[in-house]
């Protein structure tokens, strides 16, 4: 089955759209092969446990939610961040899945505090919550690649005429192996497209665009080039926020330069 999914991952990059910037482009995986990028995302977010499912990290204004650690916030004003799991809840809904109803008609995460959430923990919302985003793993990783599928396309058409050689570049490098489409994924999910005005500081972002940016041009080790890129962008993030980041960057650290060890097996679908 691994043997298919390399076989069906190059031949679709081979033709993958990835020189054009006004189309998305399609990655049609089979139902096994999204399992194991919802098992590695869910793993890298949350450790692969169902009480990571829902979580208010400390010093942050908005709960995360699902494997994916989308974004919900407390109040109709959003902060910064793109929220992302209002658009999840729509694309599992879409998908005919039965939701409770007090999450559909939720328009807020009902959790105004972090005490707040943590008090009501195991009470039914919560709890739902936590089953909801167990029973469609799947979805969220399909949502996910939904993400990459058109925020390719979003950051090359935010780019320069170099820039879009330099990302195409580190793009061609990067799609040769599973490993690095799974980079691509989990790092697009876990700090956006780098396009928004309201994700960056002192004007530099830290998202997946200016990650290919800044990959060497030659390298033996692309999975490596693109942690060690990673954590120069992330720890260029902490030093111009505006607040104390400091406290996340070793834990970002962590899941980045886990990347050059990524070995996509048979193990990963059994």
């Amino acid at each position: 089955m691994l043997r298919h999914f390399i076989l069906s991952l190059t031949l679709l990059f081979a033709i993958s759209p990835f020189k054009s910037f006004a189309e998305t482009y399609p990655i049609p995986l089979s139902l096994a092969q999204i399992d194991v990028l919802a098992t590695l995302i869910w793993e890298n977010e949350g450790a692969g446990k169902k009480e990571h499912l829902t979580v208010w990290n400390r010093n942050e204004d908005f709960p995360s939610m699902g494997i994916g650690h989308f974004i919900w916030y407390p109040t109709v004003k959003k902060g910064p961040y793109i929220e992302q799991f209002p658009a999840l809840l729509d694309y599992i809904t879409s998908n005919a899945v039965p939701v409770p109803k007090w999450l559909i008609n939720a328009k807020t995460a009902p959790w105004k505090t972090r005490e707040e959430f943590y008090r009501e923990f195991n009470n039914e919302k919560l709890t739902q919550l936590r089953q909801l985003m167990q029973d469609t793993a799947a979805l969220q990783a399909q949502f996910i690649i939904q993400r990459l599928e058109k925020g390719i396309p979003a950051i090359l058409a935010n780019s320069t005429k170099p820039q879009r050689v330099k990302i195409n570049q580190s793009l061609d490098a990067l799609k040769a192996t599973p490993e690095g489409i799974f980079v691509l994924l989990d790092y697009i999910n876990f700090k956006g497209e780098g396009t928004s005005d309201k994700e960056k500081y002192q004007g530099q972002g830290w998202g997946l665009k200016q990650v290919l940016l800044a990959m060497p041009e030659k390298t033996d080790n692309v999975l490596r080039s693109f942690a060690l890129s990673a954590d120069e962008m992330l720890t260029r993030r902490v030093k111009n926020a505006p607040r104390d980041e400091l406290i996340w960057l070793k834990g970002w650290r962590v899941r980045i330069h886990h990347y050059p060890s990524l070995n996509i097996t048979t193990s990963n679908i059994q």
